[in-house]
């Protein structure tokens, strides 16, 4: 391309010579419209040849509806412009400024099969009188056909050699799809042999192919359907669930090749009878298999033996019926069982008898031993007893039950110190033959209940019946523990008696120590009433002697009066703890509950606690909102009063007691600290309790002498007001109790 447009560009004298193609302006094959209707087009350089002027350059692009080159792809004829800057159309044109373009010569560059690539033109800054000489415009032309030749071989090598990859690629691929369905097929074929349940695959003319273990379930020498069909007729080997021969119309390959679907609720059980006669539960899956035209072309049948799954519900069934029997007859067995324990078995059935005998007939039955009996062993004295079918007269028709009996302690003996028992182990040991008769097999288990061993289970098998399946042995062990239980009921029972006799002897002793709380403590307040008044008649007499004793007798005797008041109102404490807790326990304290406010209340509290105790020091921060709740005045001074007489009384004469009360939330909260000994975690869960004191807590100011009852009653005050009581303490570092009370809504009711 650079060689002609060299030798053009030499025998035309232009300066520029470049071929062009047309493109799309985007990545759309056709090409969109522009506003004015026209195709928006792109001109791409493919090959430029300039000798002064810089562009264009190969690979550089424009807009085609800019270009010379416009005119020739709209037209498809070349274009000679000898003057452009005089030309009425091209001299306002943008690329005639824009390349100094004085002549331009163009012509059109036609694929063979008359579609547009592009073109050839030749441009120069000084106009070209190219009229008088039209072999330079036929050369460009014959230039141009050489080229668009020389570029269509040029794609059609691409092309072909695109192909060419393609059709390689296309072969390897080939071939790897063929090494790949081989492979596959020999894995299916692998997984379709190794396949744990039997697979059969039909055709729809009953050709079929088995795994290996649908062979072994059918062992079958055809692979034919109506072959088989042939062998049925003659003796059935395919049989229902019921047992009799299958119609060869409801055979699961039958049903799937007219197009049944044999999955969930309508999975075919069917038997199979193999040559020794034994028969085979089969459970069989189908599906029929469709062609591209959705037409059934075969079909696919799964079989699973589950034959260990007939068995094993059969034995379950069996032994749920039994052990529901034996169940059922602990229903109503009667409750009174101390007839067993206390030796008098022989007057009357008990409830253990009456169960060995249903368990004796359960037994026999289920595990076909010969006989049951129960070797039974009292806690309390260790003995071992022996008893059969609840019949004192059993052990002399049965001889080995009397061998037992005259042996039962070597027996026990060494079966006390063996760790089988202990690890709950089944013994079998062997008895004597009797004459005639084979040689029996006692086989013991342990019943216990939890880890006490409360006796053994004895069966009696023929000698060659002395082995039990796993499914046997836990239903041995299960009854063994069911009999425990029976046991172990009649020994709750007395209990339940013993301790309902206790509770309601516990419940009188009750009720009379809360007579006695109340009837002492109205019977105290009489004398204590009495002693206030004669204190207060004293000191009215006393005030009236003044003047006739001297000033030293009148002090010790008003220190006296004092002291004596001191001790009445401890004692009016204490009493009213006591009328207080009867009250509690007979559930007969009464609150008057009534809007109050509890600030005002801690106030009254504080204001006496300081008048009594003379020097202390009280903190007081009270909100300047009134807190309003529903409550009993007095009894919330009651609480306040002892929280506030504990702190004083265990901390310090010289520190200061606070007082805080806040709200929180929709409740209101009181705390009162100290900086006394504090409390461990276990007092402080315990000090909330009736009577109880904590333990190495000194008094250090004020009476030490209570009985434990202010804080219980604190707190039995607080919840029937709705609210919660606490500590919060450190040992050394004082304690902070505290209460809540929830703030006052709608509706004040007395409790």
């Amino acid at each position: 391309m650079e060689a002609a447009l060299h030798i053009i560009g030499h025998f035309l004298e232009c300066q520029t010579l470049f071929i062009a193609r047309f493109e799309v302006s985007g990545p759309e094959e056709e090409p969109t419209v522009s506003d004015d209707g026209s195709n928006q087009r792109m001109l791409k350089i493919i090959a430029a040849h300039n000798t002064a002027m810089p562009a264009p350059t190969v690979g550089s692009k424009g807009m085609l509806e800019e270009t010379y080159c416009h005119t020739i792809f709209q037209t498809g004829q070349p274009l000679l412009v000898e003057d452009a800057r005089n030309h009425p159309f091209y001299q306002h044109l943008a690329t005639t400024e824009k390349y100094d373009i004085g002549f331009y010569l163009g012509v059109p560059l036609i694929y063979s099969d008359g579609r547009l690539y592009g073109t050839l033109c030749s441009q120069d800054p000084s106009p070209h009188l190219l009229t008088n000489h039209p072999e330079k415009v036929e050369l460009m032309q014959i230039v141009a056909r050489f080229l668009i030749s020389y570029i269509e071989r040029e794609e059609l090598i691409v092309q072909v050699r695109a192909a060419e990859e393609a059709q390689a690629a296309l072969a390897w691929k080939e071939q790897q799809t063929r090494v790949e369905a081989d492979r596959r097929v020999r894995e299916l074929q692998a997984i379709f042999e190794t396949i744990g349940d039997g697979l059969l695959v039909s055709n729809q003319d009953g050709q079929f192919q088995m795994n290996a273990a649908a062979r072994r379930l059918i062992p079958m020498r055809h692979e034919n359907i109506q072959s088989i069909m042939d062998l049925q007729s003659e003796d059935a080997f395919i049989l229902n669930e019921s047992g009799q021969p299958l119609p060869i119309d409801q055979w699961p390959i039958t049903r799937v090749l007219r197009g049944e679907h044999l999955i969930g609720a309508n999975i075919a059980t069917i038997q199979r009878v193999n040559g020794l006669g034994e028969r085979r539960y089969l459970s069989v899956s189908g599906m029929p298999m469709y062609d591209q035209q959705k037409r059934i072309s075969g079909g696919v049948c799964i079989f699973r033996d589950e034959t260990e799954r007939y068995v094993l519900e059969w034995r379950t069934q069996e032994t749920l019926h039994a052990l529901l029997t034996f169940a059922q007859s602990l229903v109503w067995l009667p409750e009174n069982t101390s007839k067993f324990r206390s030796g008098e078995r022989e007057q009357e059935i008990s409830s253990v008898s009456l169960a060995c005998q249903t368990l004796t007939q359960v037994i026999s039955t289920l595990l076909q031993c010969q006989d049951v009996g129960i070797i039974s062993r009292e806690s309390e004295t260790a003995r071992w007893h022996l008893q059969t079918n609840c019949g004192t007269d059993q052990p002399a028709k049965s001889p080995w039950w009397q061998t037992i009996k005259q042996h039962i302690d070597e027996f026990t003996a060494q079966d006390a110190n063996r760790d089988g028992l202990r690890d709950n182990e089944i013994s079998i040991l062997p008895l004597p033959a009797q004459p005639g008769a084979d040689a029996p097999i006692l086989v013991e288990v342990p019943m216990f209940v939890k880890n006490h061993l409360l006796g053994k289970l004895a069966l009696i098998y023929h000698q060659h019946d002395a082995t039990l399946t796993p499914t046997e042995a836990t239903l041995v062990r299960t009854v063994a523990r069911l009999t425990g239980l029976v046991y172990e009921r009649e020994h709750l029972l007395q209990e339940q008696a013993e301790t309902r006799a206790h509770t309601l002897a516990l419940q009188e002793t009750n009720q009379r120590f809360n007579e006695f709380l109340s009837i002492a403590s109205h019977e105290l307040k009489g004398p204590l009433t009495a002693l206030k008044m004669s204190v207060q008649l004293a000191r009215r007499v006393l005030r009236q002697q003044e003047t006739v004793l001297s000033p030293n007798v009148l002090k010790k005797l008003h220190r006296y009066l004092e002291g004596i008041d001191g001790q009445i109102h401890m004692q009016d404490r204490l009493t009213t703890d006591l009328l207080d807790v009867s009250r509690i326990r007979a559930g007969k304290l009464e609150l008057q509950k009534q809007r109050c406010d509890v600030a005002a209340v801690v106030r009254a509290c504080v204001e006496n606690q300081r008048q009594t105790a003379e020097g202390r020091t009280i903190q007081m921060d009270l909100p300047t909102e009134r807190m309003i709740v529903c409550g009993d005045a007095d009894r919330l001074g009651q609480v306040v009063n002892n929280y506030l007489s504990n702190a004083l009384k265990y901390s310090p004469f010289d520190e200061q007691v606070k007082v805080l009360v806040e709200p929180e939330g929709a409740e209101i909260r009181v705390t009162i600290s100290d900086r006394g000994p504090g409390l461990t975690f276990e007092e402080q869960e315990r000090i909330w309790e009736r009577f109880y004191r904590a333990k190495g807590v000194l008094v250090l100011s004020g009476n030490g002498i209570g009985l434990g009852l202010g804080l219980h009653i604190c707190k039995t005050i607080i919840e029937q007001h709705g609210g919660r009581v606490g500590v919060i303490s450190t040992p050394g570092q004082g304690s902070h109790f505290w209460f809540t009370l929830p703030l006052f809504q709608d509706i004040c009711t007395n409790a």
